[in-house]
């Protein structure tokens, strides 16, 4: 197989899809089983940081910004996941595999982009 972005190009739509249904799911099991409020502000950043860099990163697709502006909203939203592991870790498995699913498809993404300019 060969690496490339016409081969490869279909897996970002999905990697973007995970990371948005995991988000989403943690932020709406969070509010549900009133796990606090700190819980509640981590997943609403990390969710609203990941929509965020996603709108960035179609609209530098487009040519209407730079293609850097979406990477400090993902860092934000890394950041935001890693503080609500730690903040959740040990009381809340869901949550946990919620976020690290979430995590890892952010991870899969950069690593693709990066595959794919070298």
């Amino acid at each position: 197989m060969v690496l490339s972005a016409k081969v490869l190009w279909p897996l970002f739509p999905l990697l973007l899809l995970v990371v948005v249904v995991c988000l989403t799911w943690a932020f709406v099991h969070v509010v549900r089983r009133s796990s606090g409020a700190t819980a509640v502000w981590l997943q609403g950043a990390a969710l609203a940081g990941y929509l965020l860099a996603a709108a960035a990163a179609v609209a530098s697709e487009r040519g209407a910004m730079s293609a850097h502006v979406h990477r400090p909203f993902s860092l934000l939203t890394q950041l935001a996941i890693a503080l609500a592991l730690f903040h959740m870790w040990g009381k809340d498995r869901s949550l946990a595999t919620l976020n690290v699913v979430a995590w890892g498809a952010i991870l899969a993404d950069t690593a693709l982009h990066y595959v794919l300019t070298r």
